[in-house]
């Protein structure tokens, strides 16, 4: 009895300084630590990374891993992970390790699929043209949509079913985070699924003093607050002059819409003789709403479209510091306009709220 005591102590003795061999071993370092340069301050900077294929076995991902530098053998690694699991768990994707990460860390990295991950920021007022060329200049963005702004812009205004013949409008403005190696066409799309979503919200949260008859021309007026004004304390004034202009069947003369109608023969300055170009989005020549949207606009410019402030103000002008200066007749907004555009005479009166 007492040999068979001894003897299983020492067996646990023996497996419980396995187990202890292997937790170690389980926690050394197996990713090398980067080479130190100049003014580096990351600690954590993924010193390896590597592309897993879908329907690599673990002995073929331990292949991947000793190839980029990881301190592994592809044999060693495919039993480990069978040991722990976890080898019909590893995952396909672009995977980054920071340096120092041991064993136990790549392989909880790869079965939990926690692939690298980037980002693009979409900005409040960019065109499709802009959005377009800002996701194909993402060193990360697999380029899939081919052909000008214009023909993609109208392919995927039939493909998601949108109200107008292009896209322009409907991506949302935000940071996007993504997988590498995702799509342009996957991101377009998530940013027009998430445009609808906000739009409807904005609609439904829409104000009596609101004149607009449908969503559709919420996404205009919004594209058009967005352009005139980035001043959150302005938006709602400027959705109210447009719509007090829409209700009394004045034309809006808005320089944003009328730029966007010029298209690439604007140069920048906007020039009597383009007051007077023929385009649908010449909001000079043409009373009401232009025909679609002209720009991205974001979740404020959406509120503020539907939201419009209570004032009677019909015209407004920039100041020259980010805000706008708001005249309920023309009198008072030429003189605004001499003051705060040419350098012209004394300030005007202060602004009437109503």
């Amino acid at each position: 009895m007492r040999r068979f005591l001894f003897a299983l102590v020492v067996l646990l003795f023996f497996g419980l300084l396995a187990m202890v061999a292997g937790l170690v071993w389980l926690t050394q370092p197996v990713v090398p630590a980067l080479a130190p340069s100049v003014g580096s301050v990351s600690k954590q900077a993924a010193s390896v990374e590597v592309a897993i294929k879908p329907g690599a076995s673990a002995r073929a991902i331990g292949l991947v891993l000793k190839d980029h530098g990881v301190d592994v053998t592809p044999e060693g690694f495919a039993r480990t992970a069978r040991l722990l699991g976890l080898h019909d768990q590893l995952q396909a994707g672009v995977y980054g390790f920071p340096q120092g990460s041991s064993l136990w860390q790549v392989l909880t990295i790869l079965s939990r699929g926690q692939e690298l991950q980037e980002s693009v920021t979409l900005l409040e007022g960019w065109t499709f043209s802009q959005i377009l060329a800002a996701l194909h200049s993402h060193p990360h963005i697999k380029k899939t949509l081919t052909g000008d702004a214009q023909a993609v812009s109208k392919a995927l205004a039939q493909e998601m079913s949108l109200s107008f013949r292009s896209a322009e409008g409907w991506i949302f403005p935000d940071t996007y985070l993504f997988r590498r190696g995702q799509t342009d066409h996957d991101l377009l799309t998530r940013a027009i699924r998430l445009q609808r979503e906000m739009l409807a919200e904005a609609w439904a949260k829409r104000s009596a003093r609101n004149v607009l008859q449908s969503p559709d021309q919420a996404l205009i007026l919004a594209s058009i607050i967005e352009k005139e004004t980035q001043a959150l304390e302005d938006r709602g004034r400027v959705s109210a002059v447009l719509q007090n202009r829409l209700r009394i069947d004045m034309r809006l003369q808005s320089d944003p819409t009328t730029i966007y109608g010029l298209g690439s023969a604007f140069d920048g300055n906007l020039r009597r003789k383009d007051l007077s170009h023929p385009s649908p989005y010449n909001t000079y020549q043409h009373k009401g709403l232009p025909p679609g949207p002209i720009a991205s606009p974001g979740r404020l410019a959406l509120l503020a479209a539907l939201q419009p402030a209570e004032t009677s103000a019909l015209y407004f002008v920039a100041k020259g510091n980010g805000r706008s200066y708001f005249s309920h007749d023309l009198k008072q907004h030429n003189w605004a306009v001499n003051y705060f555009q040419r350098g012209i005479g004394q300030p005007p009166p202060e602004e009437r709220r109503l």
